[in-house]
């Protein structure tokens, strides 16, 4: 989660605007080739609610500006044409935000990306037919575009993938029109609570289930003052308007061939970390949604504590054994090794206590040895020396856009499409280093503790 990080280097000094000794040209240096039937194409776009206000802003607005940026299914664009960068020169400060200081890194620490090309075209005529659609949410204090690779490879395959930007709540944001917003203080302040508060670790990484529901009142009761806890139902009204304008068409032009592609009976929702709960949130309030997928996130509410998600489920699990180690002795956390029976962070919800590990369609696939920031883009374009210990163990950090790429795919294509495979068997062949989370001992446990299941 992103607390780790803010709690791992809130003590570390500040980096200035730029170093003259930082290595920036071994960041932004390569990007990963996309395979599938399609191009992708790429397109930005606002839509503006009237109804919702912006809070956050400097002065709160009666209305929100929301940044959508799609990738999809394209035609092969012709000769000449140059794909997108990674970042704009107006995004490659702005877009990471306080991700950058947090890593240490120098908040220009990314500006080779302003001319490292991506796979996707700006604009570029659609592919012919009609394409399921995954609605995306960031990280907290993330940007629309963090895991690009994944959605170039999702639209390489078939899908429309809508990433939508926060106003004042997203890393920052750059609007096509120019204007560029940032994110809120307060957002950073209420973030940096959350991390130090022994609770929300805790019922994230707790030694036994009984330590992590007896953590969970007093996270709630918490988490509930603060921004993390009161902009989940946001962020999901945000996604919801959008998917409604695409239905209705009712788009600036430049999105209403994207709009009139997507098949709206087949949605999925997918997000990362913050975005990973909001995820499987929508997918339980959309009867259309076939599909959820958490990418390393935990739980921002309580209702899908203790609860089974309605949709078929993937949930991603980076590593966290080497920052709890590190937690000081009054956080109540697990500081064993990593392995099938050690706990994720989403091992209270999206199932049943008392039934867990009993549904074939919820994958919990956890990956050793890498970091929590590390499941985005930053393997990708963070090498400056020194970064691999903040994504975690090379060897793993250089398979993991494969590692997405593969299980979030396979997943989408056996729920969504339909396709017959042996699914996540046949992914995990190619990866064997991975785990998959055993949930005997959380039946157990919740048996041991008396939790029946409800019906």
């Amino acid at each position: 989660m992103a607390a780790l990080i803010m709690l791992g280097f809130s003590l570390a000094p500040s980096p200035t605007a730029a170093q003259e000794d930082y290595d920036y040209a071994a960041n932004c240096a390569n990007w990963p080739s996309v395979s599938g039937p399609h191009a992708v194409g790429t397109v930005e776009f606002e839509v503006t609610d009237s109804l919702r206000s912006a809070q956050y802003a400097p002065e709160p607005t009666p209305y929100r500006r929301l940044y959508v940026r799609a990738w999809y299914p394209a035609r092969v664009p012709g000769a000449g044409a140059q794909p997108r960068p990674y970042f704009t020169e107006a995004e490659v400060t702005v877009l990471p935000g306080m991700l950058l200081p947090a890593l240490q890194q120098p908040v220009d620490a990314l500006r080779g990306c302003a001319t490292l090309a991506s796979n996707s075209y700006q604009d570029a005529e659609l592919a012919p037919g009609s394409f399921p659609v995954i609605g995306f949410n960031h990280g907290y204090t993330s940007y629309p575009a963090q895991q690009t690779a994944l959605f170039e490879h999702l639209a390489a395959n078939g899908y429309v993938v809508l990433s939508v930007g926060h106003p004042y709540e997203s890393g920052g944001l750059v609007y096509p029109n120019g204007d560029v917003l940032l994110l809120s203080p307060a957002i950073m302040d209420d973030l940096m609570g959350y991390a130090a508060n022994s609770a929300s670790i805790t019922v994230h990484y707790p030694p036994s289930l009984a330590e992590g529901l007896e953590a969970v009142p007093e996270y709630l009761r918490e988490l509930r003052k603060s921004s993390l806890g009161q902009l989940g139902p946001v962020w999901q009204a945000d996604v919801r308007f959008v998917l409604d304008r695409l239905e209705d068409i009712d788009v600036p032009a430049s999105a209403e061939g994207v709009a009139a592609a997507i098949d709206h009976g087949n949605r999925g929702y997918m997000g990362m970390s913050y975005g990973g709960y909001i995820a499987a949130m929508l997918a339980q309030d959309d009867h259309r949604a076939k599909a959820a997928i958490n990418l390393d996130g935990g739980y921002w509410t309580g209702e899908l504590i203790d609860a089974d998600v309605r949709t078929p489920f993937l949930m991603l699990n980076s590593d966290p054994t080497v920052a709890m180690a590190t937690m000081p002795e009054e956080f109540n956390v697990y500081r064993g090794t990593y392995g099938p029976h050690a706990p994720t962070g989403g091992d209270l919800a999206y199932e049943r206590l008392a039934t867990a590990g009993l549904r074939d369609d919820v994958h919990r696939i956890m990956i050793p040895g890498v970091q929590h920031i590390a499941v985005a883009d930053f393997p990708e374009i963070l090498g400056a020396p020194g970064t691999a210990p903040l994504l975690g163990e090379p060897e793993m950090t250089a398979r993991l856009t494969a590692i997405q790429n593969d299980f979030v795919l396979g997943f989408l294509d056996r729920y969504m499409k339909g396709v017959e495979s042996n699914y996540p068997t046949d992914v995990l062949e190619k990866y064997p280093e991975l785990f998959v989370r055993d949930r005997n001992d959380i039946r157990q446990q919740a048996e041991a503790l008396g939790i029946g299941a409800r019906r």
